[in-house]
């Protein structure tokens, strides 16, 4: 039987250093997700026939729409301001982990050389104890496939 809590958990913490405005950062992280978004991280539908979305405003879906005509609810936006914040809630079902609550916050800042983006995840709800650390290596992979592709460089493999 896997180990399970229902303390908060999952908490993931990042920064990200990116080479770009966090205007251009903030259009590859909202309209432009569906660009970057690796294919290891679809949940369904078949290779070239799904699309990722993010709806930047309260109230947006952030999904995966199938051709087959379904697709998966990732999230909903709660905050948005342009070029600044983006938070967003989701559920887990227990076949990711859950049942669980997720809450996700983008915090962009200008810096000298670019934009300073702040990603932390908290997850409450009844979550294995490994997923914290398989939460951690995702969150980690997707923010760096999203600066390769800002920066115009050769994005990361996935090493699931």
């Amino acid at each position: 039987m896997t180990e399970t809590t229902t303390e908060p958990s999952a908490d993931v913490q990042l920064e990200v250093r990116i080479a770009a405005s966090p205007e251009r950062v903030w259009q590859a992280l909202t309209d432009g997700a569906g660009e970057w978004w690796p294919a290891e991280f679809y949940i369904g539908g078949e290779e070239g026939k799904r699309s990722y979305h993010l709806e930047a405003r309260p109230g947006g879906r952030v999904y995966e729409e199938w051709d087959s005509g379904g697709g998966l609810l990732w999230g909903l936006v709660t905050t948005a301001v342009p070029g600044q914040l983006l938070q967003v809630n989701g559920f887990s079902f227990p076949e990711w982990g859950g049942p669980s609550i997720m809450f996700a916050a983008w915090r962009l800042t200008s810096i000298d050389d670019g934009c300073s983006l702040n990603f932390t995840e908290h997850a409450v709800g009844t979550t294995p104890e490994h997923y914290a650390a398989k939460k951690e290596k995702g969150w980690t992979f997707l923010m760096d496939v999203m600066t390769a592709h800002i920066e115009g460089t050769e994005p990361p493999e996935w090493q699931g």
